[in-house]
């Protein structure tokens, strides 16, 4: 089923078996046992939930259709009768606002069912990659802890969304899903544009910094230099040129800041920059390594609602980001207490 099949009236029916685990080799027995244990058993009560929740949907989207149907006619009818200056402008503003309570009142059961999937299925997906994993739709980090980094663009609203937090190799592993705007004027209007989107990965180390290193995206030597962003923070220069291309750095301390920043670890990082079209940046700071990765994915998402509730899509899918992840600490080696 798909929304035009569903919209048409398309029977809704359960779907109680679907094979699609996918996971490494040398992981797919172990990823299985744990989906069977922990999962397959929910997976029952899941796939009614959802099947009801299109259903009352459904039910929802037709008696609003004929009520809203109704409503906008008879605005039509009268609307010769009310003395307005421009009565068109009106009309169309009114079925716009007037369809809002509608929609809301159609998707809510909709809405309804993926909070619960990720209230309670989230948790146990997560739990998977160890039992200290905990997973939140609602925990933030801290952005006050994150605009002093002096990794964040300049913004004017900030969301946040999708909280892990965990352990990996003795290393201290959480992540959230940022969203920041700002206002843009263009003529006589103002627009809302977003100036990042993405993960935000805070990574316990090992190794102890003293200084405070900002590592970003090169705009432009001078264009970094003269930004107010990095006030307090002395440009880096480095010998590879490569990277040097690619990023700006910016420290308290030009020796400690030179000491983190050797040839492998801006291989190790160029590599990361790659893999994620070239919009990564990160900052040492406060003993922490934050790293900022820009997409345009929602990270940790539920499979269509018009997909069975088996669950299988989203722990792959999962498994894979978090697999990513585990890479990172791994090219990093921030459980190492010395030498980056």
């Amino acid at each position: 089923m798909n929304l035009i099949t569903f919209l048409f009236g398309a029977p809704i029916k359960a779907i109680r078996h679907s094979h699609n685990l996918v996971a490494a080799p040398n992981e797919i027995a172990q990823f299985k046992q744990y989906y069977q244990q922990h999962l397959q058993p929910l997976t029952s009560k899941f796939e009614n939930a959802r099947v009801a929740s299109l259903k009352a949907c459904r039910q929802r989207l037709y008696l609003s259709s004929v009520i809203y149907i109704a409503t906008v006619g008879l605005a039509f009818m009268f609307m010769p009768y009310l003395r307005l200056s421009e009565p068109l402008m009106v009309y169309l503003i009114g079925i716009v606002v007037l369809a809002l309570p509608f929609l809301w009142w159609l998707y809510n059961p909709v809405k309804r069912y993926k909070q619960d999937v990720k209230l309670k299925i989230y948790p146990l997906i997560f739990k998977y990659f160890g039992d200290d994993f905990i997973f939140s739709a609602d925990h933030k980090m801290s952005l006050s802890m994150l605009k002093a980094s002096k990794l964040l663009p300049y913004y004017e609203d900030a969301s946040f969304s999708d909280y892990v937090q965990g352990s990996y190799n003795g290393v201290d592993i959480a992540l959230n899903e940022l969203h920041l705007t700002k206002q843009v004027r263009r003529d006589k209007s103002t627009d809302t544009v977003s100036v990042f989107k993405g993960l935000i990965i805070e990574l316990s180390s090992h190794k102890a910094f003293r200084g405070h290193t900002v590592v970003v995206k090169s705009r432009g030597g001078l264009v970094n230099f003269l930004s107010d962003s990095f006030k307090g923070l002395d440009r880096v220069k480095l010998e590879d040129p490569i990277f040097e291309k690619q990023f700006d750095v910016f420290a308290t301390d030009q020796i400690e800041a030179r000491y983190m920043l050797t040839v492998s670890f801006m291989e190790r990082l160029q590599e990361l920059s790659a893999s994620f079209g070239n919009k990564i940046q990160c900052a040492f700071y406060r003993n922490k390594l934050l790293i900022m990765l820009g997409t345009k994915e929602d990270r940790f998402e539920m499979a269509s609602i018009f997909k069975a509730a088996t669950f299988e899509y989203e722990f792959s899918q999962i498994n894979k980001e978090m697999k990513q992840l585990f890479a990172i600490v791994d090219i990093l080696q921030l459980e190492q207490s010395t030498g980056l």
